[in-house]
């Protein structure tokens, strides 16, 4: 996968996780914003994976080197 294309992959991924940010924001205590809640953490922790593997490739090409 090119660099721009995690970068597009992280992009919509920061987007979907304002996007339930603001979904939980007005959400009164209850099953639904503990769902949202876990959602969340899981959209947060695939945005992070994503942003790892966007930095590592900037350092691999940046070095010259790649595996």
């Amino acid at each position: 996968m090119s660099i721009r294309e995690i970068a597009r992959s992280l992009y919509e991924l920061k987007r979907q996780v304002e996007e339930k940010e603001r979904a939980l924001e007005g959400e009164p205590p209850g099953e639904r914003r503990d769902w949202l809640e876990r959602d969340l953490a899981k959209a947060r922790a695939e945005y992070e994976k994503v942003k790892r593997v966007l930095e590592g490739e900037k350092d691999e090409s940046s070095t010259g080197r790649r595996p």
